[in-house]
């Protein structure tokens, strides 16, 4: 018999994935809180359904893919969540960027009800989820994840297993801190180099030919210099800034100082909270060009 999954949320990262295990032969049930988006995976066989708890009826492994805590509490715990009616020995892979004390909490909840939990945050773009290079940040018990091993590495390069329940959150939390300070670095050049009347394509160019280009870098400096934020999104402003925040959270529990991090932070939190959260990371330069000289 095909291994069912259940999937709550079909955004950019969940669909990728969702498409590489049909290709793979596995049966899939899907909610998404707009269900119009379900269109082209029912298309392809995946079972739609009204809520987090019909969703995850009947299934071997349920995968999550929310935007936040919030999100991913309504999904599990809320009204019509999947926690509601997942039977007890199903595996429940949280690929979500949640804080690290909602991923806690979460796994004791989960632990109290006999469910295997699996922190398991990605790193990857939509475009390698789907080719099967997705890089799996992984926080659960040993044999947990040699259960689910099997549909991991069915879309996976990499399955990194950092510890228990909430390792793969601190790894993931703050790799993308790190990616914050590298988009605001160079953010920050292109701004300048603008100022000082350099060509901003022969910058762009140079950088992403040089040693210091890292790939979020590589991957925001064409907006900045185009000024192009609203195409070929592969992540938002507002997502950095949610991850940052929860990455400064985390510090702050551990009472560890990152004031670098903490720097960039505020740049992706002011430009968030300038209106500028649902466009391309890229988009943080048009804050520091509006800075007061």
């Amino acid at each position: 018999m095909s291994t069912v999954i259940g999937f709550l949320g079909a955004g950019r990262m969940a669909s990728a994935m969702i498409n590489c295990l049909m290709d793979k032969d596995f049966d899939i049930r899907v909610w998404n809180r707009s269900p119009e988006k379900l269109a082209a995976l029912v298309a392809r066989g995946a079972t739609a359904c009204a809520s987090p708890a019909e969703t995850v009826e009947g299934c071997d492994h349920v995968i999550s893919f929310m935007a936040d805590d919030t999100a991913s509490r309504e999904v599990w715990l809320g009204d019509n969540g999947a926690l509601e009616a997942i039977a007890p020995g199903t595996i429940a892979i949280e690929c979500s960027t949640l804080s690290h004390g909602f991923v806690r909490e979460l796994a004791d909840i989960m632990q109290a009800q006999n469910i295997p939990y699996i922190d398991a945050p990605v790193t990857a773009v939509p475009e390698q989820v789907a080719r099967g290079e997705t890089v799996f940040l992984i926080g659960a018990e040993m044999a947990v994840l040699e259960r689910a091993r099997p549909v991991l590495e069915a879309v996976a390069t990499k399955i990194i297993h950092f510890g228990p329940a909430g390792s793969g959150t601190v790894y993931k939390l703050m790799n993308n801190l790190i990616g914050a300070v590298h988009i605001a670095a160079v953010a920050e050049m292109v701004a300048v180099a603008q100022k000082a009347g350099l060509d901003s394509e022969q910058v762009a160019r140079t950088f992403v030919e040089g040693a210091l280009a890292s790939g979020p870098a590589r991957m925001t400096v064409p907006g900045m210099v185009s000024g192009n934020h609203h195409e070929g999104i592969h992540f938002t402003t507002g997502l950095r800034a949610k991850d940052a925040g929860y990455a400064m959270q985390l510090a702050q529990d551990l009472q560890q100082a990152v004031p670098v991090g903490s720097a960039a932070y505020s740049v992706f939190e002011h430009a968030t909270e300038a209106g500028l959260g649902d466009l391309a990371q890229s988009a943080i330069i048009e804050i520091l060009t509006q800075a007061p000289r």
